[in-house]
């Protein structure tokens, strides 16, 4: 296998449904030779591990780890950055899938053009599991790619999911060591990291990412939600260069009174 230049993490817990389709549009990518793949099982008490493992056994750039005991996804991450020893590194959840093959040769690209932003991510098409529903995401015009800057990042929120989400390994790791919001938590750190510079948004949709019972995120009520979206744009505060904070103090009033 050449060096490798990206690490792919496929976090998963509970994923037996999904994984299959996670691994195989990881394997589909373009550049899958220049890339090492960790998919890393948070203590799943169904098949999940079982399924991925016979998946990759012909995969010799892929491997399969679970852990002792269930850590939560801050913790899960924290664990996986530092498993990373490559200058970029890419994020599939596993109940998620890229059905572009050339994501990964699409955002490295924009990353090496532009050697001073930490992250780049790609639109997403969502599908509701539920309704059966499906829309594209961000919404913005496709194949106009360009630098998102903080305030968008905290008035759309167009990034969505770790799942479209292309970063620097050292960025990411800087910036995961000290995210702390009890949700939200991709939110929180795509925005930190913005704030010093921007963010890259491809614009195509390569991801699939679903909305599901059992989601993080989608078996939260309504009040779970904003107390959530509060917490993160609270520690957000302390992260951020002051000169921001009129900004995020509006924010954090808006979801006090989104009734």
């Amino acid at each position: 296998m050449p060096d490798a230049s990206i690490t792919i993490l496929v976090p998963t817990f509970n994923h037996e449904k999904y994984i299959a389709e996670a691994i195989k549009s990881v394997r589909d990518q373009t550049i899958i030779s220049s890339c090492k793949v960790i998919i890393s099982d948070d203590c799943s008490s169904d098949d999940t591990v079982e399924i991925a493992r016979r998946l990759i056994r012909d995969l010799p750039n892929f491997t399969v780890r679970q852990n002792v005991s269930n850590l939560g996804i801050m913790e899960h991450y924290r664990l996986l950055a530092s498993l990373v020893d490559t200058s970029y590194l890419a994020i599939l959840e596993g109940d998620d899938y890229w059905h572009a093959t050339d994501k990964m040769e699409l955002q490295k690209s924009l990353m090496d053009g532009h050697p001073e932003i930490p992250l780049c991510f790609t639109a997403c098409l969502v599908k509701d599991e539920a309704s059966g529903a499906k829309w594209h995401h961000p919404g913005w015009s496709p194949d106009r790619h360009r630098v998102v800057h903080f305030l968008d990042m905290l008035t759309f929120n167009p990034v969505a999911t770790f799942s479209n989400c292309f970063y620097r390994t050292a960025s990411f790791a800087d910036a995961v060591s000290v995210a702390d919001a009890k949700s939200g938590y991709d939110w929180l750190l795509n925005m930190s990291l913005a704030s010093a510079g921007g963010a890259l948004f491809a614009a195509r949709a390569c991801t699939l990412y679903r909305l599901h019972a059992n989601g993080t995120w989608t078996k939260l009520n309504s009040k779970q939600k904003r107390a959530g979206i509060i917490s993160s744009l609270e520690a957000l505060k302390s992260k951020v260069d002051n000169s921001l904070g009129l900004y995020i103090d509006a924010a954090i009033a808006r979801a006090h009174n989104d009734r």
